[in-house]
């Protein structure tokens, strides 16, 4: 996917520096600033509010809700990032694997946590539900090599205009700032030769 070879391209760079590299002060501070991270992540559950409301629909997605998780959160921001590729479609199969693929607690969730919370997406609008009969062959080409799958998804314009021009419950929660400032602490306690590096890159 796209924006992993861009990660993996910038981080190729660093591929000899390591945690050992870091005296226990640095390793202790970088800790600290990344488990802050962690913590402010749990409260981001991406539902809108006020302005991401459209004039005369009551879509429940357009407020906040109270079955909103991580899990749904993860489905829908992967899916809106998917919706500015050439593929916008990810099939059941991919969006368990991606899940999965971040660790932690999603390794252990079951096929059927998955496939409730996707459907409980479609039943609110929030993505789009697809037969594959109905997809292009270039299309369905894009999405796998093997034809294995009936169904694909992506995020619905009406959702990705919500979340356009919404007002994330999120802002009270996890104020962005707070990511922000955690990653320039992270920045700074680094050595000097790999924050220039670094820095260099973010400039790219």
């Amino acid at each position: 996917m796209a924006e992993i070879y861009k990660i993996k391209k910038y981080v190729k760079n660093f591929e000899d520096f390591n945690w050992s590299d870091l005296d226990l002060y640095q390793k202790s501070a970088i800790a600290y600033h990344l488990l802050d991270i962690s913590l402010l992540s749990k409260n981001f559950h991406r539902s809108v509010r006020n302005k991401g409301v459209i004039s005369g629909n009551n879509k429940s997605f357009s407020k906040a809700q109270h079955d909103r998780d991580e899990i749904s959160s993860l489905i829908i921001i992967k899916l809106t990032l998917k919706s500015f590729e050439d593929n916008p479609w990810m099939t059941l199969n991919q969006i368990i694997h991606f899940c999965k693929s971040k660790g932690g607690k999603f390794v252990e969730l079951s096929r059927d946590t998955f496939e409730r919370r996707v459907s409980s997406l479609c039943l609110s609008g929030e993505l789009e539900k697809t037969h594959i009969n109905k997809l292009s062959k270039s299309d369905i080409a894009k999405i796998s090599h093997t034809r294995n799958f009936k169904y694909a998804f992506k995020v619905s314009i009406e959702a990705n205009e919500i979340h356009r021009k919404g007002e994330y419950n999120v802002a009270k929660a996890a104020p962005l700032d707070n990511f922000l400032l955690n990653i320039i602490n992270i920045i700074n306690i680094l050595p000097k030769n790999i924050r220039s590096e670094l820095l260099e890159k973010i400039k790219d």
